[in-house]
């Protein structure tokens, strides 16, 4: 099976950079790495689709949740690549009767699946997670238009918080005063947004001018924006209060924006980079954002790469998706890093979702 990565990469805009899956796939048995240990409880996992009915556009979300304490956890494998714990329709735990909620935003040309590391750390921590699907910026559905129009993102997630609010399922298990967001790569500049963060990518096509060999930016840039019939709506403000605190990883398209775009980010703001980014620069991304945002905090790792912040990958991916399964640096211990991220996310939404 060709998983058709390097065409994920070929169809980005603008450094909308990727952090990709394959989301079209199912659920299935797969040997654990020796080096990944258990959650501290079991986690269930379900998929629902949602709709916004305003832009006609499908929410598919991936849902990680506490489960019965009694569930057996048992290894699966996400999107046939990605190595997961959590039990497909596991019963959730009766206690808390309330949780708070983070929702996810994969990168470009991913997947509700590849930011599973987070997610099931999470909600074996007693947290409700929602990862959402971008549609046409997705695996198996990415264009280049869907890539360009980064703004549509903050509104998936906005619109998923609505639909989750409104659903009978989890309505009655959501705690909507304890709400919070993490992206990768583009799902970083999503939570920005989220946030407050305005962004205007004429900033972003000064950037890719003066640099037009970085990875991302691509010479029909302005063509596809052009062609975009939402592009008046680039620079709008997509600031959700509902959502009280936002962690940022890997955090793409810090070029399109100036300090002022971001003087409405009045929320906690966390962010964690790599110092060998080979996509998206810690100084131009990562570290513009820290530097703009007030009270925001950088955690700078010293080793890996853009895609170290994807899931733990199992020998099928390490084969035919080596490009995202196995690090630049061969010395980097991916299960390590992830443990070391769990903790600075799982600290941070204790602190500011409490």
């Amino acid at each position: 099976m060709s998983m058709g990565f390097h065409r994920f990469m070929l169809s980005l805009g603008w450094l909308a950079l990727a952090g990709c899956g394959a989301s079209g796939a199912g659920v299935h048995r797969d040997p654990l790495p020796a080096q990944l240990g258990q959650p501290s409880a079991p986690v269930g996992t379900t998929k629902v689709s949602f709709e916004d009915t305003t832009r006609h556009r499908p929410l598919v979300t991936r849902l990680w949740y506490p489960a019965d304490p009694k569930t057996e956890t048992k290894p699966t494998t996400l999107d046939w690549i990605f190595v997961a714990r959590g039990v497909p329709e596991a019963p959730m735990a009766a206690q808390p009767e309330k949780l708070p909620l983070v929702l996810l935003s994969h990168g470009t040309g991913g997947s509700t699946s590849s930011l599973v590391w987070i997610a099931e750390d999470l909600a074996a921590h007693g947290y409700l997670v929602a990862a959402v699907e971008h549609f046409g910026n997705a695996y198996g559905n990415d264009t280049p238009e869907g890539a360009m129009a980064q703004w549509r993102r903050p509104v998936d997630l906005s619109r998923a918080l609505d639909a989750l609010l409104a659903d009978s399922r989890f309505a009655s298990r959501i705690d909507a005063n304890r709400v919070g967001a993490a992206g990768m790569s583009s799902g970083g500049y999503t939570v920005i947004a989220l946030a407050g963060g305005i962004y205007h990518p004429e900033r972003m096509g000064a950037h890719c001018q003066d640099h037009p060999s970085r990875r991302g930016c691509r010479p029909d840039a302005r063509a596809i924006f052009e062609r975009l019939p939402d592009r008046d709506a680039a620079s709008s403000s997509y600031k959700d209060p509902r959502f009280r605190a936002v962690f940022a990883i890997a955090p793409a398209l810090g070029p399109g924006f100036a300090a002022e775009d971001l003087t409405e980010v009045k929320i906690p703001v966390g962010i964690v980079a790599s110092a060998q980014d080979e996509w998206v620069p810690l100084a131009d991304n990562a570290g513009h954002y820290a530097e703009l945002i007030r009270g925001a905090k950088l955690t700078v790792l010293p080793k890996g790469g853009h895609f170290t912040f994807l899931a733990v990958c199992n020998d099928q991916g390490r084969e035919r998706a080596k490009d995202i399964c196995v690090d630049i640096d061969p010395t980097v211990d991916r299960p390590a890093v992830h443990e070391q991220v769990d903790k600075l996310v799982l600290q941070f939404f204790d602190t500011h979702l409490q």
